[in-house]
């Protein structure tokens, strides 16, 4: 399959990938049919880049998914787009390995490489940092945008130390194309109201000062993509689709995108606000993700409808996936300035804010639950500043991290009637459990 793409790389996290990214993303929208993409495990990332395509960007994640994942996917977004914008993480490198990179990425997708990088209070250096990016594994580096430049001069300077990829031009210096940051990243799309405002701007920056031809001529050259299987194979298939209640507000809202496709084939996809008290009638699936509950303590102790449907479902026996926030609400508690009274699905106490921990997981299965099978080893991702503080006697846990911390001694998966809840996030094109029993 032909699908003309790119990475968008650099040597650091903090070089401006997200917002150039997008930025292109909106630049190219106005002439050609742009689908975004972002490598790892990110939630926040691809909003803008949703935002910018007006189309869902989807993780390409080679530690959750495997390389067949991770190509199944691009093919399978990939169809009937002009062009794919893959948006890197951290450095080229980075990764738990060298083998979960960008680079590996670009090696497996065959995918050319354009840098952004970051020239404030560098010039000439910017040669070297390019050559021994290039130069570390051979990667597929063919351009470079440099990113903050003060002047003419300095672009100048900059541009004159690259000797073996094309230049093609820059971002100016301009405090206004930031995006500001909290405790797990930048801010949302949907709480950061000047997010359309930045967008605007850095695209008109590229417009002017970006050669967009170079670009398509690069993205143009990516090799061709061998077919693969469907994502879901005919055994997960279900005619009788019941109904998935997918909590979705600014509470909750870190879902992969193509999880929730995924979930589409089995169930039929209905939303709900813990935040505005909602429920769902007769739900076969609720699925209660991560994002910012810690920052909506009050309104969501006084979910009372939402509280008491939850308990009555999982009680019935309802299939519930809770992930990282959506742990946090079925706790027991949240601790944060005083103790809010939260689903008490699970007797934990959650202290809201914690030291960060991020990182990936995997989990040894220890007993059957509806994401896996005793004897399964699932791969997940954990990103909060939570921490459970105290745990009740009756806690039971389905899954043990080989991998990362968990909730509690490096246990995860807490588990009661058709209820898991963890701090891991999974991606459901490996812990298929939901689609396949």
């Amino acid at each position: 399959m032909r699908f003309p793409r790119i990475i968008i790389s650099s040597d650091r996290s903090n070089s401006g990938k997200t917002i150039i990214s997008s930025a292109l993303m909106r630049v190219l929208s106005r002439k050609m049919k742009v689908r975004g993409f972002k490598a790892g495990p990110d939630f926040i990332d691809p909003k803008y880049h949703t935002l910018a395509a007006r189309v869902p960007s989807i993780n390409l994640d080679l530690w959750l998914m495997g390389i067949e994942g991770v190509k199944k996917s691009l093919i399978r977004y990939g169809k009937g787009y002009d062009i794919g914008i893959i948006e890197g993480v951290m450095g080229l490198y980075d990764g738990i390995n060298v083998n979960y990179s960008t680079y590996e990425l670009s090696e497996v997708t065959k995918t050319p490489i354009i840098l952004v990088v970051n020239c404030s209070n560098v010039s000439s250096t910017v040669g070297a940092i390019v050559k021994g990016l290039k130069d570390y594994r051979n990667a597929r580096i063919r351009g470079v945008i440099f990113n903050q430049i003060g002047s003419e001069t300095h672009y100048n300077y900059c541009k004159s130390s690259i000797k073996e990829v094309q230049v093609l031009g820059y971002i100016k210096y301009d405090r206004n194309f930031s995006v500001p940051s909290r405790h797990l990243g930048l801010f949302t799309t949907e709480d950061f109201k000047e997010t359309e405002n930045v967008l605007q701007s850095v695209s008109k920056a590229i417009e002017e000062s970006v050669d967009i031809d170079k670009i398509i001529e690069i993205a143009n050259s990516a090799e061709e993509l061998q077919e693969v299987d469907e994502a879901i194979s005919n055994d997960e298939l279900d005619t009788k689709k019941g109904i998935a209640a997918i909590a979705y507000d600014s509470a909750f809202n870190f879902y992969y995108s193509e999880n929730i496709d995924l979930l589409r084939y089995k169930y039929q996809i209905e939303f709900f606000s813990p935040l505005l008290n909602e429920k769902i009638d007769n739900p076969s699936l609720i699925y209660v993700g991560g994002g910012y509950p810690e920052l909506h303590l009050n309104e969501l102790e006084k979910s009372s409808s939402t509280i008491r449907w939850i308990k009555k479902e999982a009680e019935k026996g309802t299939k519930i996936l809770a992930e990282c926030g959506g742990l946090m609400y079925l706790s027991k508690e949240i601790i944060a300035d005083k103790s809010y009274k939260m689903v008490n699905l699970f007797d934990i106490s959650i202290k809201a804010k914690d030291k960060l921990t991020i990182g990936y997981t995997e989990l040894d299965v220890l007993s059957d639950n509806i994401l896996g099978r005793k004897g399964e080893v699932l791969r997940g991702h954990e990103f909060h500043v939570s921490k459970a503080i105290n745990l009740g006697n009756d806690v039971k846990f389905s899954m043990k991290n080989r991998i990362g911390k968990g909730i509690w001694e490096n246990k995860d998966g807490a588990i009661v009637y058709n209820t898991l809840a963890s701090y891991s996030h999974f991606h459901f094109s490996s812990a298929r459990g939901l689609l396949s029993f």
